[in-house]
């Protein structure tokens, strides 16, 4: 009777221990994906998808699909679907303070829109840079040291992007298009003013920087950083696609100055944070499924628009040719 008694009680405890717990169904979540850069320089172009598997690079095209534009909230035109999710309006450049909304519809998807607004333009005037070699572990790396000159808008609460660039101008016998080679300069931030040095980000390697005017030398008008000196990729355009600069003049180095909205700070910062803490600059290996996963802390990216993802954002731009100081 012992031994039942205490077989009986070993089962109890065992069952005790096991809960069956029912997740229900995780939901099978489909939304709309916008993205769109306004500017003045271009007609309104915006990239159209659906949410994907993260194991998939190929985005989806969505049929059916409708997107509209808006300025200050009254209709402007239809964009024009070019294929392969991209739709172009056909005649409306952004306008300086004007507000933008993005609307875009599909058959079984909710309606989706964004808005942003064209900041007021800052102009850069000018770009000094030093540079010098060190002996690094393997070879001898170039330390860059610039210094970007501009007036800061007198209101307070604006956001700011800064890039280096060299661009070569080709034309080729016999062919009517021009060729640009666009290469970003790139880097790990050794030193930075206030106004960049205050992001948490510098630690990885970034070619533009992104910074609000909250510690910004308003006095001088001037950002300082220093970096080791690298690439950050770059490509090839013709006239026909779209040089995002469209600079006249010979081979050289320059320097951009982007006055940038809140939304479009908010979501490059949100996203230097993401693929830091995923590690997205290595390649996924498929023999290892886990090669994708989050190593760190998770990021949200943020987003602005409505019933999707993605990002509205604009900006306006000018560069001007870098000064290379002996």
């Amino acid at each position: 009777m012992l031994l039942t008694a205490i077989i009986l009680f070993v089962s109890i405890s065992f069952q005790s221990c096991v809960k069956e717990i029912d997740t229900g169904n995780l939901p099978d979540e489909h939304k709309l994906v916008i993205y769109c850069m306004l500017t003045p320089d271009s007609l309104v172009s915006v990239s159209l998808s659906k949410t994907n598997s993260l194991l998939i690079d190929d985005l989806d095209s969505i049929p059916g699909a409708k997107v509209e534009l808006f300025e200050n909230d009254k209709f402007v035109e239809v964009l024009t679907d070019k294929g392969k999710g991209r739709f172009c309006s056909s005649q409306t450049y952004p306008r300086e303070l004007f507000n933008y909304t993005i609307k875009a519809s599909a058959p079984g998807f909710e309606n989706t829109e964004g808005t942003d607004s064209i900041p007021r333009k800052v102009t850069i005037q000018k770009s000094e840079k030093k540079s010098w070699l060190i002996n690094g572990q393997d070879s001898q790396q170039e330390i860059v040291d610039y210094t970007a000159y501009f007036t800061p808008l007198s209101e307070a609460e604006n956001y700011y992007e800064l890039m280096f660039f060299t661009q070569t101008r080709r034309e080729f016998r016999g062919s009517l298009k021009i060729y640009y080679d666009i290469n970003y300069i790139a880097g790990s931030i050794l030193d930075a003013d206030a106004c960049i040095a205050n992001e948490k980000y510098l630690n990885s390697y970034f070619s533009t920087f992104v910074f609000p005017d909250e510690k910004l030398d308003r006095q001088k008008g001037t950002v300082h950083l220093k970096f080791i000196y690298g690439y950050a990729g770059g490509g090839v355009y013709t006239s026909a696609l779209g040089n995002p600069w469209d600079i006249m003049g010979p081979e050289a180095e320059y320097t951009a100055l982007r006055s940038i909205s809140k939304s479009y700070y908010l979501f490059r910062k949100s996203y230097y944070m993401y693929i830091t803490n995923q590690e997205l600059f290595q390649k996924w290996d498929p023999s290892d499924p886990f090669s994708v996963l989050i190593n760190t802390n998770p990021s949200d990216i943020f987003t602005n628009v409505k019933n999707g993802y993605g990002i509205v954002a604009a900006y306006q731009h000018s560069y001007v040719r870098t000064t290379l100081i002996q």
